[in-house]
């Protein structure tokens, strides 16, 4: 389980360096889909870092309960306005 969480770990740090990067190139360049694509990424591993943590022992589910809830409605959300600028772009 170890490995999975450092792979997750990296997966969470690895979205967040492409969300740094397409958040300093979205004037340039045309990039809105892939930052919201790296948010969803970077949200999914977050949630199964908290899930893995709560598997090994190292987390109660009482201590991430809450955090998990919203960060699970906030991914909702992500996804809902990916598919929008999605669907924006195919009817251009």
């Amino acid at each position: 389980m170890s490995i999975v969480l450092g792979v997750l770990r990296s997966v969470f740090f690895l979205a967040v360096a492409l969300y740094i990067y397409y958040f300093t190139r979205r004037k340039q360049h045309d990039v809105v889909i892939q930052m919201w694509f790296a948010i969803i990424v970077g949200m999914f591993a977050s949630l199964a870092i908290q899930l893995v943590n709560v598997s090994i022992g190292k987390l109660s589910w009482s201590s991430i309960q809450i955090s998990f809830i919203l960060l699970t409605g906030i991914l909702i959300y992500s996804v809902w306005k990916a598919m929008t600028e999605l669907k924006k772009r195919r009817v251009k």
